[in-house]
């Protein structure tokens, strides 16, 4: 029975969390539409030249895009885990 209903309270608590999440800085990032629109305006077609970065190599060091000029490179960015 304790079991339950610790099992109902720890529900109850992630859901209020569900609740609280985004209404805090950490849970603002924005509409789904307010995302797209901000990705459509920095899109980079192949063949152009690459932007200004602000790149780190594995070691932390800053990553001069000078150094890769010439070569192809590939960019991946991942968004981080939305609530």
């Amino acid at each position: 029975m304790l079991i339950r209903w610790l099992a109902t309270l720890i529900i109850a608590a992630l859901l209020l969390l569900d609740l609280f999440i985004p209404s805090t800085s950490l849970g603002r990032r924005g509409t789904e539409q307010d995302t797209r629109r901000e990705a459509s305006q920095s899109v980079v077609r192949l063949g152009e030249p690459l932007p200004d970065l602000a790149l780190l190599d594995l070691e932390g060091r800053p990553l001069d895009l000078d150094a890769l000029r010439g070569h192809r490179v590939l960019l991946t960015f991942e968004r981080s885990v939305d609530w």
